[in-house]
């Protein structure tokens, strides 16, 4: 695969591929947390992805040298009910696997978890205190998500295993910020390795007043305390990634970082999570319009040559050959950042306002 970059020729070597895939099994969720996105789609269909689907995806993934498959997206993936299955089957074929979940429904398959040796499990916890946990995560229950992340945590030390990996992402919005401090101390008590800070990405018609991101005296507090944070952990065995709060010059696209494809619950390919499906977010008060944006098929073409038919758009992402909206004095008036269909420099999909992309949410791959 080649193109042209202004009076440059670039070719795509014939050896890349796609290393990791994101995979969405559901689209249904038992919980109702009042910061989801995907409350922002209109159009989201509760379905669940088949095994035989899932294992027709996963076979793709093998054979095209994906090394890495991540259970996540816009449903909680230990709703369907043969999650368990899906993990089995992707280490059966020699794969890491991610399970990304709210660690309410892990509970009986603990043992398997770490005896079959999953590589990774996020758990999403947004309080310490059980009241705000709750009041964010309704339908929740902070007592069941620590009973099983630190048994866990009890069955690696059983089995003196190394895997999986217990990380946690925190969403920061108004009305968690002050449950930083605490976090830290939760995830020692419960055998937590990694923690990672994400901002709440306000969408319309979605609770009012957690927007931090877009908040001076709320950002303020996040800076201080991830200061304090980092100083407290340098000599605990806790990892911490903190979410970009004030510069615009590093980007990176995490799904491009990692050459990473997201297959949608139907089978679809997308760059990302973030353009899977239709939805509308709010960034720095403008409502802006996410369009999915379908590469291919996993279901009926081989994942590689999804990547390289779509080389150009890697390279954009990877080198990032695309404006920066968010630089932009006219940002909130340009029709280009009102939506995902395509940039000032004529690049499609529109990258340039993602909040992945410029480090404000993290993306667990």
């Amino acid at each position: 695969m080649s193109f042209s970059v202004g009076d440059w020729s670039i070719r795509l070597v014939d050896y890349s591929r796609p290393r990791e895939i994101a995979v969405e099994v559901t689209t249904r969720c038992n919980l109702s947390c009042i910061h989801c996105f995907r409350y922002a789609s209109r159009s989201l269909k509760l379905v669940d992805m088949s095994f035989d689907a899932y294992k027709r995806i996963v076979d793709n993934a093998a054979e095209s040298g994906v090394k890495k498959l991540v259970l996540t997206g816009w449903g909680e993936p230990t709703t369907n009910e043969r999650w368990l299955e899906m993990v089995k089957y992707a280490k059966s074929r020699g794969m890491q696997v991610v399970l990304n979940t709210n660690g309410m429904l892990i509970g009986d398959a603990c043992e398997d978890l770490v005896s079959i040796g999953v590589d990774e499990v996020y758990v999403s916890i947004d309080a310490a205190d059980v009241a705000l946990y709750e009041k964010v995560r309704r339908l929740g229950d902070l007592s069941v998500v620590t009973k099983n992340v630190a048994r866990l945590s009890e069955l690696k030390l059983e089995h003196e295993a190394r895997k999986p990996t217990l990380k946690t992402i925190f969403t920061i919005t108004k009305l968690n910020v002050g449950e930083l401090e605490k976090l830290v101390k939760y995830v020692i008590d419960v055998g937590i390795q990694e923690v990672y800070l994400s901002f709440y990405v306000e969408y319309p018609g979605g609770a009012q007043g957690l927007n931090c991101l877009d908040d001076p005296e709320c950002l303020a507090k996040v800076k201080k305390v991830t200061e304090k944070l980092s100083v407290t952990l340098v000599n605990a065995p806790i990892k911490l990634w903190a979410p970009n709060i004030e510069s615009y010059t590093s980007r990176e696209c995490p799904f491009a970082a990692n050459k990473a494809l997201y297959v949608r619950v139907d089978g679809k390919v997308a760059p990302c999570m973030f353009l899977a499906h239709d939805w509308e977010v709010v960034l720095q008060g403008t409502r802006r319009r996410i369009r999915e944006y379908v590469i291919g098929d996993a279901l009926h073409e081989s994942l590689v040559d999804v990547w390289r038919r779509h080389a150009k758009m890697y390279f954009k992402l990877y080198f990032n050959y695309m404006p920066s909206c968010l630089d932009c004095p006219l940002r909130n008036w340009c029709s280009y950042t009102l939506s995902t269909e395509v940039d000032c420099w004529g690049n499609e999909p529109n990258c340039s306002f993602c909040p992945y992309h410029y480090g404000f949410s993290y993306c667990p791959l």
